[in-house]
């Protein structure tokens, strides 16, 4: 019978309770997050698997070098290093992964379930104190809540994303520990909460969130006096110059912000940094209301630029003056509403572009640490609509009852939704055709859209077989994303220069040629041109775009041209070596051998294990009917990872020599060199 439930806290069995709670916890965290184990690596994943996770593959032996260098290191191809942030500490977590299991997505996605069960865990201990004298359901119903809201499929889904996992993980252990201090006035705990507190920042400096919930939470939950709240201030603001601002000054950074990113790093206007801000908080609270559609990524122009008199921008500055309001009215009485409210606002402030512009201007994941204040209200308004009382251990059967009823009634769409968003993350594609339909006015989303379908087709048109024709389709929609992106912001170089590199693939032409479309692939090398040439308006210096634009021209005949591109390339970037070994070779086709040679020896100078000048050398002697001299350049290329057809060359003129010994070397140099292709 209804009536017969009475609340844990009436019986005496709290501890077994407990017990069972814990199992709920566990077991409910598996249920909504197991099936992230299916999943491949995804998105910004590549910092694992990629270049810039280089480190992370030397494993243990690379602790050393990732505590001082940052996050990100890299260099492009056609550009300077870009580097920035410094979270060493889950960088070391990935280096021991790599060191026990390699490159396992299954793994690693069930280290980041554990990582959020154990975040949940030590969460759910800070709601127990928190609310050590109300019901025993009150902190339980936030907890589960919180493990089920959708907005946290990001952080979990996404590898990459285990930074802020670790950095709140580390930093609700701080608060513990600050509790246990007020509770015992032993200064271990202040001692280990302090050094946590570094822990959260060598995760991610995202910890500087925690900032004022620390004594905002000894305030509202201890008896401690502010002058004593005050110092414990003062020590954590010490923690977080030397976690999280101290690396900064040794170690150098490099980043470019776009448009595409966050319209405001160039915004000088102070209303529209207010208005976007604002607008940005009142779609944040939106998500946590209502998550749906979840997306990988915003950017410009998901979220408009607007100012003060924008009418979404006056209701959310109407709702946040409100509970604002709530929060102070009832700040004296230490009301469990104006702790989490003021929660909330301290944690979202920093993401709200109004202190600083945030990447991508609006991201899922920064909302893993202000919905806790979101469920902690939730929860309260579940209770109080069934007359349940959080802060009495006493409740009437009934109100629980029906109280639980509307909490399940929450979770069941949560659960499904976090279910089935998770399976949306199994890869790239998977997760930008899921996301797609509500991403139309996303440049980055289109982009990274087209990439991706331009990879794939990269993969099908490297074999050995002529596949160009049945790609076409595929193609075209990796055309039209490129070009929606530069519809929704014209200065987007990197599409104009997406669409010029399809447009001018080799493969693609050929198909087009052999099945005597000649009009086409004339129009698609034209495309090309002004496509490069329209990337060059935005980035007269872009490496990649001159560089290509050279090739293009040298493609068509207009020799000229393509050596006034390679030769602008150069200047612009004095150390990249493709174009340097074209403008050689065009020179030596017009009969400038001399300058040919001396651009070959330049080429030598900058990167002595460049194979392309001993290529060239080869070609040149080749043309003037000295094979001997040809094959002494061809072999300095071998020595060097030279393309293919070069062991192919000289395997067969040893072979056609006699010296069966370096034909076959050069045999299986070739064959090991082509497999990769089949």
């Amino acid at each position: 019978m209804v009536n017969k439930l009475k609340d844990p806290g009436q019986t005496g069995q709290n501890k077994t309770t407990r017990l069972i709670f814990l199992l709920i916890i566990i077991i409910y965290t598996f249920i909504l997050y197991g099936n992230t184990l299916n999943n491949r690596y995804s998105l910004d994943d590549y910092i694992i698997q990629g270049k810039s996770g280089q480190l992370v593959k030397e494993g243990i032996a690379s602790i050393g070098d990732i505590f001082t260098t940052t996050y990100t290191s890299k260099i492009t191809k056609d550009g300077p290093e870009k580097s920035y942030g410094y979270r060493p500490l889950v960088r070391t977590v990935f280096a021991i992964e790599y060191s026990l299991f390699g490159l396992n997505p299954r793994i690693g996605h069930l280290i980041n379930v554990i990582i959020y069960l154990l975040m949940v865990l030590v969460l759910y201990q800070v709601l127990r104190r928190f609310f050590r004298d109300y019901s025993i359901w009150f902190p339980f119903v936030i907890i589960l809540l919180f493990i089920a809201h959708p907005v946290h499929t990001e952080v979990v889904a996404s590898l990459k994303n285990r930074d802020e996992m670790l950095s709140m993980l580390f930093s609700l252990l701080t608060l513990q520990m600050l509790l246990k201090y007020a509770d015992r006035n032993r200064v271990i705990f202040l001692l280990i909460g302090l050094l946590s507190y570094i822990l959260a920042f060598l995760a991610k400096p995202t910890a500087l969130t925690f900032w004022f919930v620390f004594p905002l939470t000894l305030y509202f939950f201890t008896n401690m006096k502010w002058k004593k709240i005050g110092i414990i201030f003062g020590l954590l603001t010490i923690m977080i110059v030397i976690g999280g601002m101290m690396p900064f000054w040794f170690l150098e950074r490099t980043r470019n912000f776009t448009m595409v990113e966050n319209p405001l790093y160039f915004a000088d206007s102070i209303w529209y940094i207010l208005g976007t801000g604002m607008y940005s908080l009142g779609y944040y609270f939106k998500i946590l209301l209502i998550p749906h559609p979840l997306l990988y990524y915003y950017g410009y122009n998901m979220i408009p630029l607007v100012n003060l008199g924008n009418i979404w921008v006056i209701l959310s500055i109407i709702f946040h003056l409100g509970i604002l309001f709530i929060a102070i009215w009832k700040f004296r009485e230490k009301h469990v509403i104006s702790y989490a409210i003021l929660f909330y606002l301290f944690t979202i402030a920093m993401y709200s572009n109004i202190v600083q512009p945030a990447p991508g201007i609006i991201a899922e994941r920064f909302l893993l640490i202000p919905s806790l204040g979101f469920v902690i209200v939730l929860a309260w308004l579940i209770f109080k609509l069934f007359k349940a009382k959080p802060k009495s251990s006493v409740n009437k059967g009934a109100s629980i009852f029906f109280t639980l009823i509307l909490t399940a009634v929450v979770l069941v769409p949560y659960s499904y939704k976090t279910i089935n968003r998770n399976v949306h993350w199994y890869s790239d594609l998977t997760l930008y055709r899921a996301d797609m339909k509500y991403l139309d006015n996303s440049v980055k989303a289109h982009d990274l859209m087209g990439t991706t379908i331009m990879r794939k087709v990269e993969i099908e048109l490297s074999k050995q077989v002529n596949v160009a024709k049945f790609l076409m389709p595929d193609i075209e929609k990796a055309i039209n994303h490129f070009q929606r992106a530069v519809e929704i912001w014209p200065g987007h170089a990197s599409s104009w220069k997406n669409i010029a590199m399809i447009y001018n693939h080799p493969r693609i032409a050929e198909h087009l040629i052999a099945s005597g479309d000649t009009s086409t692939a004339v129009f698609y090398k034209r495309k090309a041109i002004s496509s490069f040439r329209r990337a060059l308006e935005i980035e007269p210096e872009d490496g990649k775009a001159l560089f290509n634009l050279g090739l293009t021209y040298e493609n068509m005949g207009m020799i000229d041209s393509a050596a006034y591109y390679y030769e602008r390339c150069i200047a612009f970037n004095p150390d990249i070596i493709n174009p340097r070994s074209r403008l050689a070779d065009l020179n030596f086709m017009m009969g400038n051998e001399q300058k040919a040679i001396r651009l070959n020896m330049e080429i030598i100078r900058l990167d002595p294990l460049e194979a392309l000048p001993y290529v060239s050398f080869g070609n040149y002697f080749m043309m003037k009917g000295d094979t001997l001299k040809a094959v002494e350049s061809y072999e300095e290329a071998a020595l060097r990872n030279t393309r293919p057809e070069v062991f192919s060359f000289l395997g067969q003129y040893f072979l056609e020599k006699g010296d069966m010994e370096k034909a076959k070397i050069y045999r299986e140099k070739y064959l090991e060199a082509v497999q990769p292709r089949q």
